[in-house]
């Protein structure tokens, strides 16, 4: 099969030049827990807290989530700050997300968990705060908010799964 040009890559580019696969792995472990493997990273673990039945041996699925949002926000920054030489002193984010933690609805019922229907499938809403150190105008500190809205991948994802997603940008 001959390959196409995507309509965004250059004329002289394949699209399989530009698609790169990342792998992980896990293995589970028992209860809650699995261990997760990414390239020659040492192991690490995702886990529930004690009071969700774990051993709060790492953060759950939706929490690396956020972490993810958190940090590819900060990647994206560090990029796009370089292109458009925006003068950055600091950055900080935080990220909280609603999900149905549907264990209260087996307690309430008495249903299983496959039983109950979940209010979403994945977060009912996130929000994001974005903290920033700059000296620059309003106006660069907009195009560069409005650069990382259309570039994160993981705000991307949240968008096109339709999560309520709301992103506030602060100066400190």
């Amino acid at each position: 099969m001959a390959e196409t040009h995507s309509a965004t890559a250059a004329n002289d580019v394949q699209v399989s030049e530009r698609l790169q696969k990342i792998h992980v792995s896990s293995e589970y472990l028992g209860r809650y827990k699995s261990g997760i493997r990414i390239r020659d990273l040492p192991t690490w673990y995702l886990d529930e807290p004690k009071e969700l039945g774990g051993d709060n041996d790492g953060p759950t699925p939706l929490e690396t989530v956020l972490s993810a949002l958190c940090g590819c926000t900060a990647m994206i920054v560090h990029i796009l700050q370089r292109e458009m030489n925006f003068r950055l002193d600091g950055l900080r984010c935080a990220a909280e997300g609603t999900h149905d933690v549907r264990r209260v609805e087996m307690k309430r019922t008495g249903k299983k968990y496959s039983e109950v229907e979940p209010i979403a499938a994945h977060f009912h809403s996130v929000e994001m705060h974005v903290f920033v150190r700059t000296p620059e105008s309003d106006e660069r500190l907009h195009e560069l908010r409005t650069h990382v809205a259309r570039l994160c991948p993981v705000s991307r994802l949240l968008e096109d799964a339709r999560v309520p997603f709301k992103v506030t940008w602060e100066r400190e």
